[in-house]
């Protein structure tokens, strides 16, 4: 079966930047961009940044597939740390249950939160793919991991219809799959015209019975995810808006008619430009699919070019970028449609690839927007992961003390 052995492999796109594959600007916008470039926090700060970030008013809104490690490991040895957030502003984590909203008993998702959220939270593990490694990533941080990050095969058509590897790896984990679905191959096979048209339709009842057979009815299933990435075949720009709606469309019914229980998440990469277009809202505005087909908005959002933040004014221009659509964008959409809200891929980005690297300013900042939205917010995943084109881990191995640490006291 396969391993799926880094982004580039799985994202299949020669020639591309990395800041295109982490989901930032293209790279023939890099030199657009300015992003302040202010030192991360010095070594050892980490409280001070979540105590001075805590303090600081909160604005209220108006993908990867990676290296698959062989290490497993068990359950990190529990350390104090100092409380880095207000009790009042965020549970504290393992204080038992709490009811969800509605929009989750709606999806058939758990009704209860153990960690005392308002919203399920989960991870991507690098190469770690099974239970035992979920359920020692929730003891180091305090609270049990809700949703897990998992991709289809992209390779060929049969490829994804046909492997279930990344379904059963997880059996035993008591948790809800967010499915990234490739919905064009990397061996050129097929168009967003020919999905629309049903002639892949074997292909997407093939994934939802999959789905189905290994118990995962229910998973989070994103269509085409980060749509408006020019590192995917889909991906989507102003002149193909209209063709990739049908085809997620397409897509959407028939695996609903095979798994009426799956929950369908619209996504899009975090400040990212849809081609084509000069505005900044395109992403969500010419891609969205239509309310009867989505029950989720999402946006993926890394530490990185445009989105990356280590002062106030960074973080209002990072969750509202310039070039595209951002967290800030997304919720406020999401809410307008009465949809829900996620965020199945976030972290850290190494200072190498244009981000800033062991930054614990942005996980709490991450952890005030999350509880600001908690009225439509549904999930939000973690992506640690330790490949050196990332290096986003803040756990086995911790590449990123600082913001471990935040991330532990936060979570």
């Amino acid at each position: 079966m396969p391993r799926f052995a880094t982004l580039a492999r799985w994202a299949g796109t020669a020639g591309l930047t990395l800041a295109v594959a982490l989901g930032g600007v293209g790279a023939a916008q890099a030199s657009a961009v300015t992003v302040a470039q202010s030192p991360a926090p010095a070594a050892g700060a980490a409280a001070d940044v979540v105590t001075r970030v805590t303090n600081a008013p909160v604005t209220r809104p108006t993908t990867h597939l990676s290296s698959a490690s062989s290490q497993m490991s068990g359950r990190p040895a529990a350390a104090a740390y100092p409380i880095l957030y207000s009790a009042a502003a965020a549970p504290t984590a393992g204080s038992g249950s709490a009811a969800l909203p509605a929009r989750h008993r709606r999806f058939g998702l758990p009704q209860a939160s153990k960690s005392g959220r308002a919203w399920l939270s989960g991870a991507w593990l690098g190469g770690q793919f099974n239970a035992g490694a979920l359920r020692s990533f929730g003891g180091w941080r305090g609270s049990a991991v809700e949703t897990v990050t998992t991709y289809s095969e992209k390779s060929s058509f049969a490829a994804i219809r046909d492997e279930d590897w990344s379904i059963y790896t997880f059996k035993g984990f008591p948790g809800t799959l967010t499915y990234g679905l490739s919905i064009l191959p990397d061996n050129g096979q097929g168009s967003l015209a020919t999905i629309a048209a049903g002639r892949h339709d074997d292909v997407w009842r093939g994934v939802a019975r999959n789905l189905v057979k290994h118990g995962r009815g229910r998973s989070i299933v994103r269509i085409g995810l980060e749509a408006n990435g020019a590192w995917f075949r889909w991906g989507a720009t102003a002149r193909t808006a209209s063709a990739f709606r049908a085809a997620f469309r397409r897509v959407a019914k028939v695996m609903k008619s095979q798994a009426p229980g799956l929950i369908i998440d619209f996504n899009i990469g975090c400040g990212v430009k849809l081609q084509g277009s000069t505005n900044r809202m395109a992403s969500l505005t010419m891609l969205y699919p239509g309310d009867d087909v989505v029950n989720i908005i999402g946006c993926d959002h890394y530490d990185s070019w445009s989105t990356r933040a280590n002062s106030a004014k960074s973080w209002a221009a990072a969750i509202r970028p310039r070039a595209g659509a951002g967290l800030a964008d997304v919720a406020t959409f999401a809410r307008a449609h009465r949809k829900g809200f996620s965020v199945p891929e976030w972290g850290l980005t190494k200072k190498a690839a244009a981000g800033l690297g062991d930054n614990s300013y942005m996980i709490v900042k991450m952890r005030q927007f999350l509880q600001a939205n908690r009225d439509v917010l549904v999930y939000e995943n973690y992506f640690n992961e330790s490949d050196s084109f990332l290096a986003s881990s803040l756990w086995n191995p911790v590449q990123n003390n600082r913001s471990g640490k935040a991330y532990r006291q936060l979570w």
